[in-house]
């Protein structure tokens, strides 16, 4: 029964309350502690919670607990990142920090002291789909599109999850281009975090290419990659797993555990933690590439990731 501890944010009862009724009977997520930055966090949090958060970070990250969530957005800055650090269990977190990257680069875990969740290339759909990748051949393409609402997760967490999957499968892009949309206009302070829609395209040298679209205006939780290629085209979403040859032939696809929602994937992912399993963190090459897109969202010009990586001496 693994036992933790919760720093949400107001409006996130719902994605508490999901993940702790998603874990199976066998092995509940137990709630032993939480807590908010803000009063009407703990007010809000608290009516649905019926217990007493609090409103301090350090209480969360000493609890005597298995396993540690900072769900609100914008935790990680530097003190949040140092308080981080000393914590004696796992601590996962569903925002990246808000900082210059090379800032965080300077830190020696890269500024990301906590494991990400959910990351699609860590849950149980991309597991299930490596057996396909084994024997789909060369990517030619790929697009990953991911909406939420602003109370399940930031624009910034959509944005690494998606460029995370990306460099994985493809590496790092030698253009981006990218462009902000939304009522709110994007800031050039990378402490500022960015809400909003981001679409951004990437280019592979001559004959491989990809593209993003993500968003926190969405309103539920839907993850998308596709991935095109020799083999076709294969689907992976947060349900599973499709595979279609390019004969219009459908293949096997190993089967998923599905998730559906933000606090189902959370559950999952704060289990395995609680367990002792590790995630893969994110890539170098994602961070570099989610930097070059914020540059262009305010040049409106072609970035160049290996002039970031110049940028912030990891040229």
């Amino acid at each position: 029964m693994p036992r933790l501890a919760v720093w949400a944010a107001e409006g996130q009862q719902l994605l508490i309350e999901r993940a702790l009724s998603a874990s199976p009977q066998s092995d509940p997520l137990t709630l032993v502690t939480w807590g908010s930055p803000t009063s009407r966090g703990r007010e809000t949090l608290g009516d649905a919670l019926q217990t007493t958060g609090s409103n301090d970070l350090r209480d969360i990250l000493r609890a005597d607990v298995d396993v540690i969530w900072l769900a609100a957005p914008g935790t990680l800055d530097a003190d949040a990142r140092t308080l981080t650090r000393s914590a004696i269990v796992p601590v996962a977190t569903s925002a990246p920090p808000c900082a210059a990257l090379a800032d965080l680069l300077d830190e020696p875990d890269g500024g990301m002291p906590a494991v990400f969740i959910p990351l699609l290339r860590a849950g149980p759909a991309f597991q299930a789909a490596m057996t396909a990748l084994d024997s789909f051949g060369e990517i030619h393409c790929i697009h990953v599109s991911a909406t939420a609402g602003d109370h399940q997760t930031s624009r910034s967490a959509l944005a690494i999850d998606a460029f995370d999957l990306v460099t994985h499968l493809l590496g790092e892009p030698e253009e981006v281009w990218a462009a902000h949309a939304g009522p709110e206009p994007v800031s050039p302070d990378p402490m500022v975090e960015r809400t909003g829609h981001l679409t951004a395209a990437m280019r592979f040298g001559h004959d491989r290419a990809a593209s993003i679209t993500v968003s926190d205006g969405g309103g539920s939780w839907i993850r998308r990659a596709v991935i095109l290629g020799e083999g076709g085209r294969l689907i992976i979403t947060d349900q599973g797993v499709s595979w279609t040859d390019p004969s219009g032939a459908t293949m096997d696809a190993p089967p998923a555990e599905g998730h559906a929602t933000a606090g189902e994937l959370a559950a999952w992912h704060l289990q395995r933690l609680a367990a002792g399993k590790q995630d893969p963190r994110i890539a170098l090459e994602a961070a570099i590439t989610m930097e070059a897109a914020r540059l262009s969202t305010l040049t409106r010009q072609v970035e160049d990731p290996q002039h970031v990586r110049s940028m912030v001496g990891q040229g």
